[in-house]
């Protein structure tokens, strides 16, 4: 009796092994894709509704339509009180070079004087660092996390003229790591506060009563910015979550995954180091298939290096871009430059043909891992910018894997295969037939290089 007993204790520790080794403990996240046609409406409707927290981190901060939207609405949350008496943490970092107007133009003084925490990653004044930008797209409200490939402006969430791809994932792992995460970007001397308010009066220069007069002026100012831009942002919630507006709406899909981890760069990005260098030896290890979607496919000799170890390894790369003419004349040639590279090592790529900036960023390996962040194939991701994202294991989920591919099989169906061999000579010294092809361009090549 003894030994049946001693013999089913084993069996059970050896079932209970196995199980916990084929899913992983953190076994408890959610991941809900938001529609880009929702994406504006369901932010605004979840600051709305903040209790707790909304912790923003944008490179792009607009001050259009969709960014004074946002704008009040960050003012009302941190203007709010709970029932308990107490006040949500609103706060916003943004890049301080490609959102600098943000901070010296009213809406970004306002939401200082209204309660809003702001701060400017690298400012342009550090001119030394002006390469080194803040390329996260983080928002952390309540207890939910967005991330995915969208900025706070019209492109990503009104006009649409770019496509984007976002998430909300919600865990007690991943919600900690991302707002772990955010506090050591606020942290940070890379950051800088803005002072409240703007311009900042000096203690011995007016008396209490000249200071009570200025607070007074600015909350008049938001009083106005709020009755002029909150119903707007009310709007944009009510035709899209309304049934009135929107009667055949059906709540998204709910996707429960085993395993999500939050991947950042540090504030001070080491060169060639970070998040990125985790994400090529990912793709530098597939042994079976490699699709990629990015915006811009500039790849440096680590990019490269990676995606030659995989076809070496045997596995089927795919590349999914936007096409060359909708980008920046300089850009749409770098991207040419890489099909000499591309067609040398059996990689499929594809241009994006819909007249639209192909904005989404992610990658899957194997149908094993996915990343989905802000992460563009370039030097700048690699080497200067810092960037966010998550990795998702698909081993365990078959609806998520599913769902990844899905959303590159949309893509694929509206591209074409590049099938030249090699691009124009600007970007190609080898071919000297062009006119653009002469001893300067010549010269200039190995330094182009460096950069893409």
């Amino acid at each position: 009796m003894k030994r049946c007993l001693t013999l089913l204790c084993f069996c059970m520790i050896a079932v209970v092994s196995h199980v916990l080794q084929a899913a992983p403990a953190d076994g408890k996240h959610e991941i809900i894709f938001v529609e880009q046609t929702e994406l504006g409406a369901t932010i605004l409707d979840k600051i709305s509704r903040a209790s707790r927290r909304v912790y923003i981190a944008q490179h792009i901060m607009g001050d259009g339509n969709y960014g004074r939207a946002i704008t009040a609405k960050l003012m009302e949350a941190a203007r709010r009180h709970n029932k308990d008496g107490s006040r949500v943490d609103v706060r916003l970092i943004y890049d301080g070079l490609v959102s600098s107007l943000y901070a010296v133009q009213a809406p970004g003084r306002l939401l200082v004087s209204a309660g809003v925490k702001v701060q400017s990653y690298n400012p342009k004044e550090r001119l030394f660092a002006i390469n080194h930008r803040m390329h996260n797209k983080l928002m952390i409200i309540d207890d939910e996390v967005f991330l995915g490939s969208s900025n706070s402006h019209a492109c990503s969430t009104i006009s649409m003229v770019c496509v984007e791809s976002d998430m909300v994932v919600s865990g007690k792992k991943i919600l900690h790591d991302a707002v772990k995460s955010y506090l050591e970007f606020w942290d940070h001397q890379v950051t800088w506060e803005i002072a409240f308010p703007e311009p900042l009066w000096k203690p011995d220069e007016q008396h209490e009563d000249e200071k009570r007069a200025v607070a007074a002026r600015y909350q008049k100012k938001i009083e106005s910015y709020l009755q002029t831009h909150l119903p707007v942002a009310n709007r944009i919630i009510d035709e899209t979550f309304s049934k009135a507006h929107n009667p055949e709406r059906s709540p998204p899909d709910k996707y429960p995954v085993s395993r999500v981890d939050y991947v950042t760069d540090p504030p001070r990005k080491v060169k060639n180091g970070g998040m990125f260098a985790e994400l090529l030896q990912l793709i530098g290890s597939a042994q079976k298939s490699v699709r990629i979607i990015t915006p811009y496919f500039f790849p440096t000799r680590a990019i490269k290096s990676a995606l030659a170890s995989a076809t070496g390894n045997g596995a089927h790369v795919e590349i999914y871009t936007t096409r060359r003419d909708e980008l920046v004349n300089i850009f749409g040639l770098a991207l040419t430059r890489s099909f000499a590279f591309v067609h040398e090592h059996n990689i499929d790529l594809y241009e994006y043909q819909q007249r639209k900036l192909l904005h989404t960023k992610l990658f899957i390996v194997d149908d094993r891992i996915a990343y989905f962040g802000s992460a563009n194939f370039d030097s700048l991701s690699q080497r200067f910018n810092t960037e966010n994202g998550v990795l998702i294991d698909l081993r365990h989920d078959a609806d998520i894997r599913e769902r990844f591919n899905s959303e590159i099989e949309l893509v694929r169906g509206q591209s074409t295969k590049v099938v030249e061999k090699r691009g124009p000579g600007l970007f190609d010294y080898r071919d000297c037939s062009l006119t653009t092809c002469n001893p300067l361009i010549k010269l200039l090549n190995p330094a182009i290089e460096v950069f893409y």
